[in-house]
């Protein structure tokens, strides 16, 4: 089984933000593509969500759509000046574009990747701390960034 276009973005960035971690001797910090296995380990986390694509047809009179995909990459830090660190590392490296795989699955584990093009950011929504009123939150959810942008694949 591969996956399809969304699962892909999400699988190739989160081979890329673990890489560059990895990379700039980041230690201990999980990058997940479920919200749900935040939850489930250590802080600090840095979770990748596709949520939309957004089909715009490439000219008049054609069949043909050009795909613009929404993503938010969630931190979940253990202090604000983590949060603050890991957002602007993170918003400094997603400047370059990433590559992009698509990945073939046999029995839930990923058999291989090949790579098939660029994720290109076109647009930034939101850099942010996500909530504000947190005193009484779960700690998981005290320390949270948003960042969200707007992206296509390239070749």
């Amino acid at each position: 089984m591969s996956y399809r276009i969304s699962r892909n973005i999400e699988a190739s960035l989160v081979d890329r933000i673990s890489a560059d971690l990895t990379a700039g001797s980041w230690v201990g910090i999980r990058v997940e593509k479920s919200f749900a296995q935040v939850y489930k380990g250590t802080l600090p986390c840095i979770c990748i969500n596709t949520l939309e694509i957004r089909p715009v047809k490439k000219e008049i009179g054609t069949k043909t759509n050009l795909k613009y995909f929404t993503v938010n990459i969630r931190i979940f830090s253990v202090n604000d000046g983590q949060r603050l660190d890991l957002s602007d590392w993170l918003l400094d490296k997603l400047e370059d574009d990433t590559t992009y795989y698509t990945y073939t699955v046999v029995n839930g584990v990923v058999s291989t990747k090949v790579a098939g093009g660029r994720i290109v950011i076109t647009k930034w929504f939101d850099n942010s701390k996500e909530l504000t009123n947190t005193e009484t939150l779960a700690e998981e959810d005290r320390y949270r960034h948003l960042l969200s942008f707007e992206c296509f694949l390239a070749d």
